[in-house]
């Protein structure tokens, strides 16, 4: 995952140098308030998390699971952030490479929410996290429930 990354950010530094685009100005604008938007929903999902704050999952580090703020419409608001931002660079310098990488950053960091992450809230939090799970959506919404 750090690899794709950090190949995916090269290849984001060295579309934006070369002003590489497919796309006509409308996408690219769209492109630029994807990528605001996910900067924002990021900065508020590590302010609300405060002190809890960490990358990856730490068996040693005790912390708290936070449900409130941006976190009542998304479980993973941080990584909601980072795709908005991969696709608005994507919409405002696309090329073939960048897509690739940018697709396949996305795919990294959905199978790390999935099977590491989650897995690692269920272990620690337990009824805790199952009801929040049960609430609310991985990426965005809440779930409504049909009685």
């Amino acid at each position: 995952m750090k690899t794709a990354t950090i190949f995916t950010f090269i290849v984001e530094i060295i579309s934006i140098y070369f002003n590489t685009t497919m796309f006509p100005m409308i996408i690219r604008i769209i492109g630029v308030v994807l990528g605001i938007c996910g900067d924002i929903i990021f900065i508020i999902s590590v302010l609300t998390m405060k002190e809890s704050w960490r990358a990856g999952v730490s068996y040693e580090e005790k912390t708290d699971l936070i449900t409130s703020g941006i976190y009542q419409i998304s479980r993973n608001p941080a990584f909601l952030g980072f795709d908005l931002v991969y696709v608005g660079i994507g919409f405002m310098f696309f090329n073939f490479y960048l897509g690739v990488l940018s697709f396949l950053a996305m795919i990294m960091f959905h199978l790390q929410i999935k099977y590491v992450e989650e897995p690692f809230l269920k272990q620690e939090f337990k009824e805790q996290y199952f009801q929040y799970y049960q609430q609310v959506n991985r990426y965005i919404g809440k779930r409504t429930s049909f009685k």
